[in-house]
């Protein structure tokens, strides 16, 4: 028995969604030579927010933000990672993952789910709810943490300095007290270590 319109969207989603494991980041796996993917990455990011979504002092609806950790980088399918530090790549970021939403929650999806989808990745993306701010705040720590456990090769094969670092803290920092401690306890660690790239590190 053939499927059904809706079912074969729905199956072609799925096997479409594979992709999120070939997609490579900058960053590296712990004690590995490769790159991280996007959907380990997506995994890390939730064990994030589950294990500190009690520990922010503020009430966010957990399955909501999860929902979000799982959408917020499929758009990536059709429109690649970015680099947070190449400036010229984050330049054009907006539109190319304007437009990979557009054809990703508009073509691929039943109507109903795809609007769904393409709320939660709005939503991620303004950074104005409770749940968009936590899930930006793991966003953030877990690509952070995840270059402390690679030995900070990233950071020292694009020279990243600490105060570099902070484009991409700040955000969590502002959100919690509980991310500002754990991220000061990277730099510490990063920086006994000789993690970092740059100039005073060399030699």
């Amino acid at each position: 028995m053939p499927l059904s319109e809706r079912n074969e969207k729905i199956f072609d989603f799925l096997v479409l969604a594979d992709r999120m494991k070939h997609i490579e980041r900058r960053n590296y796996v712990g004690g590995s030579p490769r790159h991280e993917n996007d959907a380990e990455h997506c995994f890390h990011m939730a064990l994030c927010l589950l294990v500190l979504h009690k520990e922010v002092g503020f009430e966010a609806d957990l399955g909501r933000a999860l929902a979000m950790v799982l959408v917020h980088d499929l758009v990536e399918i059709y429109a690649g990672d970015t680099f947070a530090y190449d400036a010229a790549a984050v330049a054009g970021q907006a539109a190319r993952e304007e437009e990979a939403a557009r054809r990703l929650f508009g073509d691929e999806l039943p109507d109903e789910t795809g609007a769904y989808f393409a709320e939660l990745w709005h939503e991620f993306e303004a950074k104005t709810t409770p749940e968009s701010r936590l899930a930006n705040a793991c966003d953030r720590l877990q690509a952070f943490m995840q270059n402390y456990i690679a030995d900070g090769r990233p950071w020292r094969e694009h020279g990243i300095t600490p105060e570099r670092t902070t484009l991409r803290t700040d955000l969590p920092r502002q959100t919690a007290p509980v991310f500002g401690e754990l991220l000061d306890e990277i730099y510490r660690r990063a920086g006994d270590a000789n993690m970092w790239g740059g100039e005073e590190n060399k030699g």
